[in-house]
């Protein structure tokens, strides 16, 4: 009866021989393959004693490449070869223009200059003992026009007129300033006419009188100009009472 454990019983048993032919097969079919694998990597013109090293000769040449590539190699310019960096574009490098130092324009003359009219007549002379004023101020510049009223933030009248024209002593009296002055006034003159009456005259072209000389009213002291901060040429006219700025209209 047979074995119900085995349903799927071999219906022959194989033997010895069998197994020991099969095995032999199996063996020279793999020593086949090889030789025949090897034999399909030789390079052409190679020798049969050639094909057993192939494999290591390949081998050899991976290791020789690789030691190729981690080589380090100094290079050095072929002196036969034409210079490259001669082709290049040089870009010059920019230099820097020198700045020009600035030059201080020089003040205007201070000092005894000739009127434009060129009479002595017109232009105050020192004259013996001391000239006081009347109290009524004459207008300083003749044929002048009124550019800008006297208020509280501007304690004067700005008379405008053409550069060089005449500025007048508006009383009698002594001139006790003539120059510049820097808080913006430029050529300044400034004359006593007594009793605590001061008239200044900022803003001037050219100065005709110096300190300590007797004006007669209506003298010529200066000319027309735009010096110190000026936006055109007049005469910035104050009338000072006992040391306060008032409306020189009222003088006037």
């Amino acid at each position: 009866m047979p074995d119900p454990r085995r349903p799927l019983r071999r219906f022959t048993e194989a033997g010895l021989l069998n197994r020991v032919v099969a095995h032999v097969a199996v063996v020279a079919l793999v020593g086949f393959s090889a030789a025949l694998g090897i034999a399909s990597i030789r390079p052409s013109g190679a020798s049969n004693g050639e094909n057993a090293f192939g494999l290591v000769s390949m081998a050899r040449g991976a290791a020789s490449d690789q030691a190729l590539r981690s080589a380090h190699f100094n290079l050095q310019p072929n002196p036969e070869a034409p210079d490259l960096m001669l082709s290049r574009r040089v870009v010059p490098t920019p230099v820097p223009t020198p700045r020009a130092t600035p030059v201080a324009l020089p003040r205007p003359a201070v000092g005894m200059a000739a009127p434009p009219s060129g009479g002595s007549a017109d232009v105050a002379v020192p004259r013996p003992g001391s000239l006081r004023g009347t109290g009524a101020l004459m207008w300083p510049v003749p044929g002048g026009i009124i550019t800008q009223y006297f208020s509280a933030w501007h304690l004067a009248l700005d008379i405008a007129a053409p550069t060089g024209s005449r500025v007048v002593a508006s009383d009698s009296g002594t001139v006790v300033s003539a120059g510049w002055r820097s808080n913006g006034g430029g050529l300044v003159v400034e004359i006593d006419h007594g009793n605590g009456i001061h008239t200044v005259y900022n803003h001037l072209g050219a100065i005709w009188v110096s300190v300590g000389q007797q004006v007669p009213r209506g003298a010529g002291i200066a000319a027309i100009g735009c010096t110190g901060l000026c936006t055109g040429p007049h005469t910035h006219f104050e009338v000072v009472v006992d040391g306060i700025a008032v409306n020189p209209l009222r003088y006037l």
